[in-house]
């Protein structure tokens, strides 16, 4: 999840990346000047999950950027998984001519000008409907449309959701890699399904993932049409 954080008030824009560090729990960030990285670099980096298998927390600052091309950058920062976390951060703020602040719909960004940070957790969210909590789910993700996240990021969270529960189940290799927390929770989780309703849940979110890009199914009713899945299956 990328988010745009600019304004001239750097230290609050340093509080609002420091509460959303805390809000999901995150114990450490990498910090980078894009005047010393590459595009390649950022890349790299946005895709290196910790020992714990914790996907990055990275604070991109572009304050220096000036007049460098920053194509390939964008480039790159599209390409980054949705689990992790990028602040673009601008200690001035950023006119709509800025080239972040343009391709912000195509990174899919949250522009936020010195702002409240948004009070949804799109991980809550996914905990929530495989820990088969109704209510809990639907609040969550009422707090999620509030603050404009699509429904199609929600849904490709769904599936990093399910297969972390799936390496639970099925004693993947990977989930001995992961942190002990997320082990438990996979684990807990993992119990309240059985294998044949992991595969069939599996199979539910492809043919709705399916039909949402054919337009078979509306963006509205997308993700409550994802949850019902799992919580009926």
């Amino acid at each position: 999840m990328i988010y745009i954080v600019h304004g001239d008030d750097i230290s609050k824009s340093r509080i609002l990346i420091q509460n959303q560090q805390k809000k999901l729990n995150i114990e450490s960030r990498i910090e980078i000047d894009i005047t010393n990285v590459t595009p390649e670099e950022i890349y790299e980096k946005s895709h290196s999950n910790d020992l714990f298998n914790n996907p990055p927390f990275m604070v991109l600052n572009i304050t220096s950027a000036g007049k460098t091309n920053m194509d390939k950058y964008i480039e790159m920062l599209e390409k980054a998984p949705i689990a992790t976390t990028i602040i673009i951060l601008s200690g001035k703020s950023l006119p709509q001519t800025n080239i972040f602040i343009k391709n912000a719909e195509r990174l899919k960004a949250r522009i936020n000008a010195n702002e409240m940070v948004p009070q949804s957790n799109i991980f809550a969210f996914v905990d929530a409907v495989f820990y088969r909590q109704r209510e809990k789910a639907y609040s969550e993700l009422s707090k999620l449309l509030k603050d404009q996240v699509s429904s199609f990021e929600i849904l490709s969270m769904f599936f990093y959701g399910l297969r972390t529960l799936s390496s639970a189940k099925f004693s993947s290799a990977s989930f001995s890699k992961l942190h002990n927390f997320v082990k438990r929770k996979a684990l807990s989780q993992a119990n309240l399904f059985t294998e044949n309703q992991i595969k069939e849940i599996f199979e539910e979110l492809r043919i709705i993932d399916m039909k949402s890009k054919l337009s078979e199914i509306s963006e509205e009713l997308l993700i409550p049409m994802a949850i019902e899945k799992v919580l009926n299956s």
